[in-house]
């Protein structure tokens, strides 16, 4: 089986998974505030979805199929950026006791951080995808 043909659609549900935060989750948290309003780490839900195992099976699955080394690169910025948003800005999300300036301020460094995993992700699409097209070269 040709795993090479995974990376795509892996990275897509990925991509989707962020976007879906972007454009659903977030705006309803910086329009309400609330501490302690995201829902458990494994409740139902929870993004941890969209990253276990999709997102680490795409990045594996991308460095053994040979990506091109620009979409890895991609890669490894939206993982980086992503782990920074989980480790360090998650939490205040789930803490009842942080208060409404914070968890707003921390809704705007989540935007921008995931923004920027979402036009890393998108361009290791695409750049994968452009190299998938090119032909073999000969032995």
């Amino acid at each position: 089986m040709n795993f090479s043909r995974l990376v795509v659609p892996l990275l897509s549900m990925w991509f989707f998974g962020n976007l879906y935060e972007q454009v659903v989750w977030n705006p309803q948290l910086l329009a309400d505030p609330r501490p302690g309003s995201l829902v458990g780490v494994f409740a139902a839900g929870s993004p941890v979805y969209y990253y276990l195992p999709w997102g680490p099976l795409a990045v594996v699955l991308a460095v053994v199929s040979g990506a091109p080394r620009w979409a890895l690169s991609c890669l490894a910025l939206s993982v980086a950026a992503k782990i920074l948003l989980i480790t360090q800005v998650n939490p205040v999300f789930r803490d009842p006791a942080a208060s409404r300036d914070t968890v707003h301020h921390h809704a705007v460094v989540w935007a921008f951080g995931n923004a920027v995993v979402l036009v890393a992700v998108a361009a290791a699409i695409l750049l994968v995808q452009r190299a998938q097209r090119r032909p073999a070269s000969p032995a």
